[in-house]
């Protein structure tokens, strides 16, 4: 079984590390000047000055395993599996694209449409009167965790060595790559965990809110207001 690999960004978790690291400082130094209490009056508006640093910054990672690749972005999480996932690329950061949502189950000879039927009336996503339905639509996915290269970048062109990734193990790889980087690492992983899996039995692509992510900011910000 191949190890999970998680891509995030090293540049922005030791960034947000040292930004925290500062912010702490400052409330010492607050509370030495000015007192305890003010110190824990303007501790929430540090404690979301640094929060929403690591929401940009830091937060967002990309998680790639055997049942496919799970993108973590600041309020949204994806679940794409192996044959689900149509294309990726790293152009402008990694942009995954998947295939339609039920043409897994649609019969590749089939004469229906895949959002329909055969029916003559008007349906989901159908013209009214002509019977004719839009064809299903994939998704398009935008992963914050993997930043596209800079300029100064693609001038000296430094592109990083991809990982070897063993075939057996357990404890996730956590590496950090540019938007080009990844898309290739996803690429070739999608090769080598599929597995012999085909669209028909693959599970749909799952979207859902990160909850964590919501509430740890909604509560911040009450405080911060409340303050």
């Amino acid at each position: 079984m191949r190890p999970p690999v998680v891509i995030t960004s090293r540049s922005g978790r030791i960034g947000t590390a040292a930004l925290a690291v500062a912010a702490l400082a400052l409330l010492v130094w607050d509370a030495t000047r000015a007192g305890l209490l003010q110190a824990l009056v303007n501790a929430p508006f540090v404690a979301l000055f640094v929060w929403c640093a690591w929401i940009f910054w830091g937060l967002a990672s990309i998680r790639i395993d055997n049942d496919g690749v799970h993108v973590i972005n600041q309020l949204r999480i994806w679940d794409v599996p192996w044959a689900q996932l149509k294309t990726v690329t790293g152009r402008w950061g990694v942009t995954l694209t998947t295939l339609p949502q039920d043409s897994s189950r649609a019969p590749e000879n089939s004469e229906t449409s895949e959002t329909t039927g055969t029916s003559e009336s008007t349906g989901a996503g159908g013209t009214p009167g002509t019977g004719e339905t839009r064809p299903a639509r994939g998704h398009s996915i935008r992963a914050w965790a993997a930043p596209a290269k800079g300029t100064a970048g693609k001038i000296i062109g430094t592109d990083r060595e991809l990982p070897i990734i063993p075939d057996q193990g357990h404890e996730p790889i956590r590496i950090s790559l540019d938007a080009f980087a990844a898309a290739r690492l996803i690429e070739i992983e999608q090769i080598q965990r599929r597995a012999g899996a085909t669209s028909s039995d693959a599970a749909p692509v799952r979207v859902r809110v990160n909850w964590p992510t919501v509430i740890i900011s909604g509560v911040l910000v009450i405080l911060a207001v409340l303050a």
